[in-house]
């Protein structure tokens, strides 16, 4: 399994790849702009991110605009991406239209608030991991 990481807080970053390395390969992106980049990188060359850990508040685009932007991406790209990202957003606020926004327009699988505890992700993580072995 693939997982992107797209945090721009070091300590979040290094924690949350330390949780998630034993679900998969983990890479990581600091804004917004690069995770777009890296999503679209890794699906021409032929392996495509299974799972995206997006924090919202980050530079360069915000999290729910990278969203849109994978999941355009997706949509257009068919044949690098035979399936959608499972995506958890991640975020410090409680704004209730960025949580509408992110199940309603960005298919997102889960959302999980700051701070985050090794428990819920590694549990998220084996609903996530469960889904995509049905789909196959």
């Amino acid at each position: 399994m693939r997982i992107l990481i797209v945090e721009d807080d070091i300590a979040s970053q290094i924690f949350l790849k330390a949780v998630l390395k034993p679900f998969g390969q983990c890479d990581t992106a600091g804004d917004g702009a690069a995770a777009v980049r890296a999503y679209a990188e890794a699906a021409l060359d032929g392996a495509p991110f299974d799972v995206v850990f997006m924090d919202i508040m980050i530079p360069e685009m915000n999290g729910l605009a990278a969203i849109d932007r994978i999941r355009d991406y997706e949509a257009h790209n068919r044949r690098s991406v035979p399936r959608p990202a499972q995506v958890v957003v991640v975020t410090a606020t409680e704004d209730s239209q960025n949580i509408i926004h992110a199940y309603c327009t960005g298919d997102v699988f889960a959302y999980m608030k700051k701070p985050l505890e090794r428990q819920e992700v590694e549990a998220t993580m084996a609903k996530i991991a469960s889904a995509l072995e049905a789909a196959l």
